[in-house]
């Protein structure tokens, strides 16, 4: 008869008489997730999905506020040359400015009721135009722009222009209601001139910006950093 285990633990050891045992393999310390601030230099994946939302975004205030642009000069300003006027252009279509002379044969041409209705055009559309335009050029700046004093810069165009716009009308309103002020209507015709010069300023900004952004897409392509580019060695 074969010992016990009692007797081989007796004879040989404690060990002899227990069953071999498996080794335990330890366990791998949990792996902590790395911080954005822990991370090196070009570790960061971009996140094109949020970066197309915002362009979509940006991209359609810019448009929304050039159409309006279009629309208030090409339809409602003109319907108001031709309608309320009878033929007499309006003084905010003239970009290189307008005499007293203009301005009172306009006033004359709208009457007590058509001046009524051309201070509601510039309550109405007259006021959204340049609140929209500067909206969506502060945004197409804002987010083509990594630079902050030139963003600076350029935000300044946007801003002046919506303020002299509201300026300005307000100031035609008031030449318009006494046509017979000379400092009235030369204060209004300075305001529409610095409006189409500040017009032409939007234009060249965001020629600017357009072309640093196609700049840095060709730079990011040929170093192999757009999304889903491999990186080149």
């Amino acid at each position: 008869m074969g010992m016990t285990r009692a007797q081989k633990a007796k004879k040989y050891g404690e060990d002899a008489g227990s069953a071999p045992t498996t080794p335990r393999t330890p366990r791998a310390a949990p792996v902590r997730p790395v911080s954005v601030h822990e991370m090196r230099s070009g570790e960061l994946a971009p996140e094109p999905e949020k970066g197309s939302s915002a362009g979509i975004l940006v991209g359609v205030a810019f448009f929304v506020g050039l159409a309006l642009w279009l629309y208030y000069h090409l339809l409602v300003l003109q319907g108001v040359s031709g309608n309320l006027a009878g033929g007499v252009t309006a003084p905010e279509l003239l970009a290189g400015g307008f005499s007293g002379d203009h301005l009172a044969d306009f006033a004359r041409a709208l009457d007590e009721n058509g001046r009524t209705e051309y201070s509601g055009v510039h309550a109405t559309t007259g006021l959204f135009t340049p609140l929209l335009v500067g909206l969506g050029w502060l945004l197409f700046i804002g987010l083509n722009t990594p630079q902050r004093a030139r963003k600076w810069v350029y935000w300044a165009v946007p801003l002046l222009y919506a303020v002299v716009f509201l300026l300005g009308n307000s100031a035609l309103d008031a030449a318009v209601a006494h046509p017979d002020n000379p400092s009235a209507a030369a204060w209004a015709s300075g305001l529409v001139v610095a409006r189409w010069v500040l017009l032409a300023l939007l234009v060249l900004v965001a020629v600017l910006v357009a072309v640093s952004v196609v700049r840095r897409k060709l730079d990011d392509f040929s170093q192999g950093k757009l999304p889903g580019q491999r990186p080149r060695g």
